[in-house]
């Protein structure tokens, strides 16, 4: 069995990286992490960015795209994820599904198969990230989350599952992992606490309630390969919170 790979959601340095790109990168790998999966790439050409992961030895391990860009800019993606290295574009959520309307549902499932297709034709594989609404919402006794990818062969369509907000839409990550083993390449790997108002808080890897330990063995039985750290809102500065994350992974995983 494959070791599993670490990586970084750059999304939670979304203002460091809007300042520096590049140098925001170069802390990254210094950091140990193995690879990073993209929210927009800095507005650099793909030549250039292709070069800088290259001079870094970072791996391009995967890119959210909005489900706009994704139907109306796919020419775009495809030429930038070509150029990087990355064969695998996740769709960050749809929003409008929150509203467990079938009709919706079948609309996303459509605008889902048509990008799948046209990835496939590069080599690139199509994945959906989850937040919480997926489980929320749900149309007779099925969970829409369950219903997508029910509609969608295994071959259109991954989960990269976020264990955060699969915990916060009510469900036990480790079952979900299970239930999802085989199709689960990417898991986003973050803690969640409530405040005193009982909002959720996502935190540093090891400051949180979720058995992170248990799901990284859940996720090497699913047959996962990358683990990336994400934190929507950081408690400290981001860098540093992410420094701390990959920490954690090292002293608790030994990865």
């Amino acid at each position: 069995m494959d070791p599993l790979k670490i990586g970084v959601q750059l999304y939670t340095l979304r203002d460091e990286m809007q300042k520096d790109f590049i140098g925001t990168l170069e802390q990254v790998a210094a950091m140990g992490y193995e690879g990073v999966e993209f929210a927009g790439y800095g507005g650099l050409a793909p030549e250039k960015l292709a070069g800088e992961l290259k001079r870094l030895n970072l791996k391009a391990a995967g890119s959210h795209v909005s489900i706009e860009q994704l139907t109306e800019h796919l020419d775009e993606q495809i030429e930038m994820n070509l150029a990087i290295g990355n064969r695998n574009i996740i769709c960050p959520g749809i929003p409008k599904l929150h509203e467990a309307d079938e009709d919706i549902l079948e609309e996303s499932v459509r605008a889902l198969a048509a990008v799948a297709e046209r990835l496939a034709a590069h080599g690139i594989k199509l994945g959906y990230h989850n937040h919480g609404y997926e489980f929320e919402a749900k149309i007779g006794q099925e969970t829409v989350f369950d219903l997508l990818f029910s509609k969608l062969p295994e071959d259109s369509l991954f989960a990269e599952l976020d264990v955060c907000w699969v915990k916060h839409g009510g469900f036990n990550p480790l079952e979900v992992i299970a239930q999802y083993s085989g199709r689960v390449p990417f898991i986003h790997y973050k803690d969640l606490k409530y405040d005193g108002e009982g909002k959720p808080m996502t935190m540093e890897l090891g400051q949180g309630e979720l058995d992170l330990v248990g799901v990284a063995q859940a996720a090497r039985e699913a047959g996962t390969e990358w683990l990336i750290v994400e934190q929507d809102d950081c408690q400290r500065a981001p860098l540093d919170s992410v420094r701390g994350s990959r920490q954690w992974i090292k002293d608790n995983l030994g990865l």
